[in-house]
């Protein structure tokens, strides 16, 4: 028996974690993209950017898409509540996008072109509805676009991953890309702790398996949602994830039971993204997310925190006490550093922070049941300075 789970334990690691780890050496989206024919035409995107209270980095992330060199393509960015001069911002960016408008106008031999920016600034959020889902919604609306983008105020674009990404999905002919960023880490700690998020996305939602017509495998990126409006539509818009705190995912799984087809890359140096400032902030960032991943139930909560608690220590704990029966767990405490160590450097952090793995899992694990124990003690999610009732949010998971 004791001889059988640390062969489990191994055989967990090797198919949850290293076969996507595997399947995702190849899947850059710069790489894919060098492999598929420019399209005949390119159609039109736009490109919706939610953001309260980020004056401090929406400017960038704006501007960063602004200079993106797809040929057709338009901002709605969308001014949620902001109380900081991100709306003024965005007005800015705008005013200075129409002046540029006009004065190519006035060149007839000007090769150039420059994308509108739209702002639309929320004052009053709807009842029934979370503040982004709500900008995400209104956004796709004012959009002209045959396909729209979903992406965040604080992500930094390179001038071709548009185009790169949009070459890709129309070689393919699916209806939804996610990207994975590539995420800063200015400390050792914080990049132990993303990277394990990260291992722990990956090896949950298995992204080589997206592509196919299974319902329970899809995946949906805040930073890079690329969606065909058509898809949107048949699934209703955002209307059945409209109190869903998992909004990106959701999305993903919303497209994928209304029939869409969707893949999944890396971006790799394409979109880049500072998630916290710290390792602590990216731990006390996860308080409205996690235990929304459990879809607030403590049964579940309790599943996921013993399973992963089972899957990063067990193998240490069979290593040191099952004698003689330890080679399993020896084996799969191997694989399993290795295979942390991979991701880490597969995502733009160094192989050698392997020793963290199981520290991080632990701050993973701790993360989780810091959620719960902030949601349930206010019977709600604060979000933005707004307080959501737990029994709404419940009532509203979609599933």
């Amino acid at each position: 028996m004791v001889t059988g789970v640390g062969w489990l334990l191994f055989a967990i690691w090797a198919v949850a974690s290293v076969i996507p780890s595997l399947w995702f050496i190849g899947r850059s989206l710069k790489r894919q993209s060098d492999r598929v024919p420019e399209p005949a035409f390119w159609p039109f995107v736009s490109i919706v950017v939610p953001a309260r209270d980020e004056g401090h980095k929406i400017e960038e992330g704006l501007r960063s898409l602004i200079a993106s060199d797809y040929p057709c393509f338009e901002i709605i960015a969308v001014n949620d509540r902001s109380r900081d001069e991100t709306g003024a911002i965005m007005d800015q960016l705008a005013q200075e996008a129409s002046t540029r408008t006009a004065t190519l106008a006035t060149q007839p031999d000007s090769a150039g072109s420059a994308p509108s920016l739209h702002v639309i600034h929320v004052t009053e959020l709807p009842e029934g509805w979370l503040g982004k889902n709500h900008a995400l919604q209104i956004g796709s609306q004012k959009g002209r676009g045959e396909w729209i983008l979903f992406t965040d105020g604080d992500v930094i674009y390179k001038p071709d991953t548009l185009r790169r990404a949009m070459k890709y999905a129309l070689a393919r002919q699916i209806d939804h890309l996610p990207l994975f960023p590539d995420i800063e880490a200015h400390s050792v700690f914080e990049a132990a702790f993303v990277a394990c998020f990260a291992l722990i996305f990956t090896s949950g939602t298995q992204p080589g398996l997206v592509s196919t017509s299974c319902p329970w495998f899809y995946v949906g990126v805040g930073a890079f949602n690329l969606v065909r409006r058509s898809a949107l539509e048949r699934a209703g818009g955002f209307e059945p994830i409209r109190m869903d705190i998992l909004d990106d995912v959701k999305l993903g799984k919303l497209l994928k039971r209304t029939g869409s087809r969707s893949e999944v890359l890396r971006s790799a140096d394409g979109l880049n993204i500072r998630w916290q400032q710290s390792a602590w902030k990216c731990i006390t960032g996860l308080e409205k997310n996690a235990f929304a991943a459990a879809e607030y139930s403590l049964v579940r909560l309790m599943w996921v925190v013993g399973m992963t608690a089972f899957v990063f220590v067990g193998p240490l704990l069979g290593s040191l006490l099952a004698g003689e029966a330890r080679t399993g767990y020896v084996v799969a405490l191997v694989l399993s550093h290795i295979v942390y160590g991979f991701n880490s450097y597969l995502f733009g952090y160094s192989f050698w922070i392997f020793p963290l793995m199981i520290p991080s899992g632990l701050a993973f694990l701790f993360a989780f049941l810091r959620s719960a124990w902030m949601t349930l003690r206010q019977q709600g999610v604060r979000w933005r300075d707004t307080l959501y009732p737990l029994s709404v949010l419940r009532k509203h998971v979609y599933k």
